[in-house]
């Protein structure tokens, strides 16, 4: 088998003339039956395809065969035959594996070469410089933020500097003080301070210890005369006095209280029987009924007075028509009677709430209300003594447990005045005085033990100038935070993609170069610092998302090679690789979601529907063509190459495989750079039987 870079060696087995051939008659009739009708078909066809393009073709089409030098079987189309049969050329070229799988797809941008620009701070955009759909380079400015965060990052960065500065002034004067030794005497003459003190807190202790001492011989002397008893046993006794005398008080509140109690009783009985006797109803009646005459005798003296002042205003009235009296009199004469009227009123309202008030008394008078209050506050004077006769059992109580407490605390007091145990507590309490000044003065000169090591040690430290070394790392250690803060500030400002001093606005830079395919953002708009401003894409390499049949994925590899058409590019055949290949089939379209990666020089866009084939097998070279090029004759595998004249076609057997995926591996016969019928190639070959029945 020839290689697909070799030319194969074929020369077709024919007679000297087409015309000598010889076939049988029932093949004869259906070539020239299936010839008769590819014509026609063609012929019927031809009209439309030239209206599309505005003119007619009227030229007859004949075909004729030769032999061509080396016994080549030439086939040749007059006029506009070619275009009326639909003939296409096509070049061959070399492919990778077989056949392959065919696909269709759509163009995205690749998402490795998206990228969402948004803004590093929050602010508001003062200007934007790129448009929808316009082309950006990587690095240029595509707006300006001005941002607030920048002008406090800015004064950050100028505290830290100051205070920079003062940590570094700050070290050079402890460096100074430092070698002039200032730090070293001041913690010297502190410790010796402290041991100063803690000399003078010993003394001191010392004269409490010898004070305590003097109490303590002097307790014991009073102890003896037994001088700490008898004040206790008199406090007892006086304690017992004043019990009694309680008790006798709250004994007399208990009979005061019960007295009450009685008297309760007696007005409560007393109530009861004037509340049966109807007693407390006549007198809020009586009083109802004396309102509604005052307010009646009111109401007429009102009446009679409206009646008077009308008819002195009727005679105003009277005498200003006939120029007897002035305006201002008659005017006086409407508010006299104005006045009139609003007593009136007044009158009658307070005749008619007194009416209300007497009904109500009368209402009440006749459901006893005001008999039963008079009980009910007799009743409540009642249980208010019977609470206070508790109050004061319950005071008695107490007066009584208070002289049974009297009682036993002189008891006790007789008893430790008979046992002397009041002046052995004394005596005590002075001995733990005694202690208690020891242990102080203990206390102190440990203290004064500790001072004076640290008064030591503070000698060998100044000896040393170990605290000049302290204080100068002190301020060194300041001054090295210092530093840090200012490195810090500096850094946030080159985080918001300032500098120091610089304006509170930043650019805004294309991460990579592409196209603007969105720009959310308007110009003035108030952002956050994740607000997306636009999307950019580098559109250098594109994906082509596809979806390949399960049976076909094994086939599959990540980096198989492609070929792919666009409707919107005709001719043009693009290349590239299988990317990525997901892992999961689709369980509705029994399918694998593929993704390919084609270089692009910008003329497919995302969107664009493609079409094309995954490279499959061994990926040697290989030749790959239509199956409807490869045409059967006479049992042979054949294809039409054009020659050099025109609408002339060569017949050429092939050797290829069988079609797979609607197209062919030529195995030997064609090489890459040649041309053949792709499309009419059947046309070609009906035209060429039906030549040969003709010459028949």
């Amino acid at each position: 088998m020839n290689s697909p870079n070799q030319t194969p060696e074929f020369q077709p087995k024919s007679s000297p003339r087409v015309a000598a051939r010889k076939f049988p008659v029932p093949i004869i009739a259906a070539v020239a039956a299936a010839g008769l009708f590819a014509f026609i078909v063609g012929r019927t066809t031809a009209p439309d395809q030239t209206m599309a393009t505005g003119t007619q073709t009227t030229t007859e089409t004949t075909v004729t065969q030769d032999e061509a030098q080396g016994g080549a079987q030439l086939i040749t189309f007059e006029g506009d035959a070619t275009k009326t049969a639909g003939v296409t050329l096509a070049t061959v070229a070399l492919t990778t594996g077989g056949a392959g799988i065919p696909f269709n797809g759509q163009v995205e941008a690749s998402p490795n070469r998206v990228v969402r620009v948004s803004s590093v701070v929050p602010g508001r955009i003062t200007r934007l410089l790129v448009s929808l759909g316009d082309r950006v380079q990587r690095g240029q400015t595509l707006a300006i933020v001005e941002s607030r965060a920048i002008g406090e990052a800015q004064s950050g960065y100028q505290q830290a500097g100051a205070r920079f500065d003062n940590a570094r002034s700050n070290l050079g004067v402890v460096q100074k003080q430092a070698r002039a030794g200032v730090f070293a005497r001041a913690p010297l003459e502190a410790a010796r301070r402290a041991q100063v003190e803690a000399q003078g807190e010993v003394r001191a202790q010392e004269t409490n210890v010898r004070q305590a001492r003097v109490a303590l011989d002097t307790v014991l002397r009073q102890a003896k005369l037994g001088t700490f008893s008898s004040p206790a046993l008199e406090a007892a006794r006086s304690q017992k006095a004043r019990a009694d005398e309680s008790l006798r008080v709250t004994l007399a509140a208990a009979g005061q209280a019960r007295a009450r109690v009685e008297a309760a009783e007696s007005e409560l009985r007393r109530r009861r029987e004037l509340a049966s006797s109807g007693a407390y109803v006549s007198r809020p009646v009586e009083e109802a009924r004396r309102i509604v005459v005052a307010a009646q005798s009111a109401r007429n003296a009102a009446q009679s007075e409206v009646a008077t002042t009308r008819a002195n205003l009727t005679r105003a009235k009277s005498l200003v028509a006939e120029g007897l009296m002035s305006q201002r009199d008659q005017e006086a004469a409407q508010q006299a009677f104005d006045t009139a009227t609003a007593r009136l009123e007044t009158a009658q309202s307070d005749e008619r709430t007194g009416q209300k008030e007497l009904e109500r008394q009368q209402t009440l008078a006749n459901s006893n209300v005001a008999g039963t209050a008079e009980v009910g506050a007799a009743q409540s004077a009642l249980e208010n003594a019977r609470g206070d006769v508790q109050t004061r059992v319950a005071e008695t109580t107490r007066a009584r447990e208070g002289v049974r407490l009297a009682d036993v605390a002189l008891s006790r007091e007789q008893a430790v005045f008979g046992q002397n145990i009041a002046n052995r507590r004394e005596v005590s309490g002075a001995r733990n005085g005694v202690e208690t000044a020891q242990n102080a003065l203990d206390k102190a000169r440990q203290t004064l033990s500790v001072v004076n090591a640290a008064y030591q040690r503070e000698r060998n430290i100044s000896r040393q100038n170990l605290n000049n070394i302290a204080q100068v790392q002190a301020a060194q250690n300041s001054y090295n935070a210092a530093r840090a803060d200012l490195q810090a500030a500096r850094t946030a400002l080159s985080l918001l993609k300032s500098a120091p001093g610089g304006r509170a606005s930043v650019p805004i830079v294309a991460p990579l170069g592409g196209i603007v395919q969105e720009r959310p953002a308007a110009q003035g708009e108030v952002i956050t610092a994740d607000t997306e401003l636009m999307t950019i894409a580098d559109l250098s390499i594109v994906h082509v998302d596809m979806f390949v049949p399960e049976r076909e994925i094994g086939r599959v590899r990540v980096g198989s090679p492609i070929t792919a058409t666009f409707d919107a590019l005709p001719g043009r055949t693009f290349r590239g690789d299988i990317e990525l290949i997901q892992a999961q089939v689709d369980p509705k379209t029994r399918t694998v979601e593929a993704h390919a990666e084609i270089p692009n020089s910008g003329d497919i866009k995302p969107g664009m529907f493609a079409r094309g084939r995954i490279q499959t097998g061994n990926g040697n070279a290989q030749i790959s063509v239509p199956a409807e090029a490869v045409q059967d004759m006479d049992g042979k595998k054949v294809v039409f190459v054009p020659t050099a004249k025109a609408n002339t076609f060569e017949v050429r057997e092939v050797s290829a495989n069988a079609p797979e995926g609607g197209r062919v591996v030529v195995k030997s016969g064609l090489k890459p750079g040649q041309r053949i019928v792709t499309k009419g190639a059947f046309m070609v070959k009906a035209q060429s039987m039906k030549a040969a029945l003709s010459e028949e």
